[in-house]
């Protein structure tokens, strides 16, 4: 009999691998006739190795079609729970409130897993991944198996789940959260909880688990592989990227930040959501919050508007350590204009490129001036993963790259997120397939058909791949253009047909031999005032929703150039005792300091929008208002005051005129129609200034394109180049606008536009934070 056992489980093992990779079979659907049931809360967090989840694969007997686009045959595994069979309450499928009733989860009916308490999980051709398999300790060559006593969990609701999720039932887990949005669904309250700390790459933890793709938005594996060069790091809830959060539009999002980093401070922003109505959380230090310090929570709430966007640090450096995760808040289909240009819109579909040091990024402020000078990236990771070839030795790490997989025959939305924190522009191409641009920022777009994307540090765009080649695994290669081009700075990736294989059949493209470029989105020449057969620029997008005629009148309420630049320190000035200007080091060893309009900004000592009577007014200023102390490197809280509900055009005006680097501007708070990009059309004028742009200005030259413009909330000014911006203010709040370098973030490149007076601000919310400065009389010693 126990042969026989053993024979029928490889037969089910072998069922559940065929139908698995069928074409036809796209997606499953599994739910439970039992409402969703949470732990008790009594409940130890230290749960036994045998409460772990355990993976087993639906099969078409135990399911029937799956209506979401978001669960693929590749990626549609249903999770039990071992603890909850044999006489215990039924499991539940994740997801379980989006899923239809009755239908029967596959392999719950036994009441025995599938795999012994604590080995893992299985893949869906019911074995144990590559990824799962324990590792061999490094030094005895011994295998090594997690301690069933260990703390270590796997993906487990009971324990993943914080404590604010069990004691209030009306709150969702984040996996349940990432699901299928319809029409006439009752929104749900979202919850998450980040812990941040110092963490490893390549740590101990690695000898414990090796991560896969298989969930984003809890930690099931607290090894970090990075590129596979070991260096201390920032984490949220030890991963990178941090836990991705996928709601639905409506959705209410709840984020307790909890600091557990040793003597720093920080706050989350979440690039790309406008917080109307939740101005308070925003994320900016001393712009809408004071600083979450070491050992305190504070808890973001917000409801999100529709599209791509992410979360990242807003403090100093820490971004490029390590702080940052995607957002995506999905709409239901009839609210997408473009919905209709694909099948399926994965979870396991996000793109996150960003760079990579192989240091903090600390080491590189201010700068140095003999080793390893500049701020540019040594590397760049997608999602987290990549490898890096040693330029001095050739050596190259063996670690995984990522790996995103579709089905021949269906159209595929991937959503690319750029958290690149450094100068360099991002170019991603993939090897034999086009992509059609279908929304940039959160913003639906006209489709356009293009072979490489270009992008700059806070931009994201989504676009639509046609799984029309044959079977195969395709090189998806990112290359870092502008100062990365002198380290050869590259990254990829793998775009898989399911039932193929798993390593492409060409050679790994290089930086210098890579994949055919074709037509481009967003580049760099920055010509955009005439169609052209190889190129698209970000102003000739098309909206493709209905645009704010009222914005786009010939004459704003409020117009405001902002021309921006460097101003280099001579040594001697800069060094003088008891003066300490701020500067950064660059790479050709000029010290500067970053300027708009002849402002580099610094923090107030209190948030504007909890504590604005606290604040000084001769601490604020602008371009029309500078102190009359200000020097050449005038530096105060710039502040720019707009009416509620004006209509604001901004011109930006590239003073900095590197020719490698275009700057990227971000705007809180709203988006933006871009009308006009571009350089000088007087072909005499070499170097675009100030008094050049206004002189264009009036004479109508500057180009400004009304029809259809797209909306963004972050575009790069081109180098020795201007963009014309315009936007409804009726978001009122203290919104920071700035170039999303983040070296040049901390040197003072940013302002802050005030929109509408306080008493069009929603009230400050009971307890929020307070800070400021200490400075009591001084007393004499006789008065202690």
């Amino acid at each position: 009999m126990k042969r026989k056992g053993f024979q029928q489980v490889i037969t089910l093992f072998s069922v559940m691998a065929i139908f698995s990779d069928f074409p036809d079979i796209e997606a499953v659907r599994v739910a439970s006739s039992q409402p969703k049931q949470r732990a008790k809360d009594s409940q130890s967090d230290l749960t036994p190795s045998g409460s772990y989840w355990q993976q087993h694969v639906a099969t078409p007997s135990s399911s029937t079609p799956f209506e979401s686009p978001f669960y693929s045959a590749t990626h549609g595994l249903v999770q039990t729970h071992p603890s909850l069979s044999a006489g215990h309450p039924r499991p539940v499928p994740l997801n379980s409130n989006s899923l239809g009733p009755g239908v029967p989860v596959a392999g719950a009916t036994s009441g025995n897993p599938s795999l012994t308490a604590g080995s893992g999980y299985l893949n869906s051709r019911g074995s144990l991944p590559n990824s799962a398999r324990y590792p061999v300790n490094k030094i005895t060559g011994t295998v090594v198996e997690p301690n069933p006593k260990s703390p270590f969990r796997h993906l487990d609701f009971s324990t993943s789940a914080t404590a604010e999720l069990r004691r209030n039932p009306a709150l969702s887990a984040p996996d349940e959260c990432a699901r299928a949005c319809r029409e006439g669904e009752p929104p749900r309250i979202c919850y998450y909880h980040f812990t941040l700390e110092y963490y490893t790459v390549l740590g101990a933890a690695c000898q414990v688990c090796t991560p896969n793709a298989t969930n984003t938005v809890w930690s099931h594996c607290q090894c970090v592989l990075a590129d596979g060069v070991e260096r201390g790091i920032l984490t949220a809830n030890r991963m990178i990227p941090g836990p991705s959060i996928q709601v639905c539009e409506n959705d209410k999002v709840v984020i307790d930040v909890e600091n557990h980093m040793e003597g720093m401070e920080v706050t989350i922003h979440w690039h790309g959501i406008w917080q109307r109505g939740s101005q308070y959380y925003d994320g900016v230090p001393f712009v809408t919050q004071c600083p979450i310090q070491q050992g305190n929570t504070f808890r973001y709430q917000w409801t999100g508007n529709a599209g791509t966007h992410f979360w990242h640090a807003h403090t100093g450096l820490q971004k490029l350590d390590g702080l940052y995760g995607s957002v995506v808040v999905r709409q239901p289909p009839s609210r997408d204009p473009n919905s209709h240009l694909y099948d399926f819109d994965l979870t396991t579909h996000i793109m996150l490129i960003s760079d990579w040091l192989h240091e903090d990024a600390a080491e590189r402020y201010p700068g140095r001036l003999a080793v390893n000078t500049g701020q540019d990236p040594e590397s760049m990771l997608i999602n987290g993963k990549g490898q890096f070839r040693d330029p001095n030795t050739g050596f190259m790490t063996n670690t995984p790259l990522e790996i995103f997989t579709i089905t021949p025959g269906r159209r595929y939305r991937f959503r690319m997120i750029n958290a690149f924190a450094s100068v360099c522009p991002a170019q991603v191409t993939i090897e034999g397939h086009g992509m059609t641009v279908i929304a940039t920022d959160g913003e639906p777009v006209h489709p356009v058909d293009v072979n490489t994307i270009i992008s700059f540090s806070g931009e994201r765009y989504d676009f639509v791949i046609t799984a029309d080649q044959p079977v195969g695994a395709y090189w998806i290669q990112l290359r870092g253009l502008g100062e990365c081009g002198i380290r050869r700075a590259q990254q990829l990736a793998i775009l898989r047909y399911a039932r193929g294989p798993y390593q492409p059949a060409s050679a790994p493209p290089t930086y210098d031999v890579g994949i055919p470029q074709g037509v481009i989105l967003n580049p760099l020449d920055a010509i955009c005032d005439r169609k052209r057969q190889d190129a698209i620029c970000v102003s000739n997008l098309k909206n493709a929703k209905k645009v704010d005629k009222g914005v786009l009148v010939e004459r704003p309420d409020v117009k405001i150039f902002l021309p921006f630049r460097f101003f280099v320190y001579e040594p001697k000035t800069l060094f003088i005792p008891n003066t300490y200007n701020r500067f950064l080091v660059a790479s050709d060893a000029d010290h500067l300091v970053s300027l708009i309009d002849e402002v580099s900004y610094v923090s107030p000592p209190s948030p504007m929008l909890s504590q604005y009577n606290d604040i000084p007014e001769e601490y604020y200023c602008n371009g029309d208002n500078r102190p009359s102390d200000c020097g050449e490197n005038c530096q105060c809280t710039h502040k720019i005051d707009i009416p509620l509900n004006a209509i604001v055009e901004v011109v930006l005006v590239d003073e900095v005129q590197q020719i490698n680097i275009s700057h990227p501007f971000h705007l809180h708070g709203t988006s933006f129609y871009v009308i006009g990009l571009g350089r000088s059309p007087d072909e005499h004028i070499k170097r675009m200034n100030l008094k050049h742009a206004l002189d264009l200005d009036q004479r109508g030259m500057l180009e400004r394109r009304y029809q259809k413009p797209s909306l963004k909330d972050t575009v790069a000014v081109p180098n020795n180049g201007y963009a014309v911006l315009r936007f409804r203010a009726d978001n009122p709040g203290f919104w920071l606008f700035h170039c999303h370098f983040q070296y040049h973030i901390v040197i003072g490149m940013n302002l802050v536009f005030q929109i509408g007076t306080l008493n069009d601000l929603p009230p400050v919310p009971p307890n929020f934070p307070r800070c400021g400065n200490h400075l009591p009389p001084i007393t004499s010693n006789s008065e202690w």
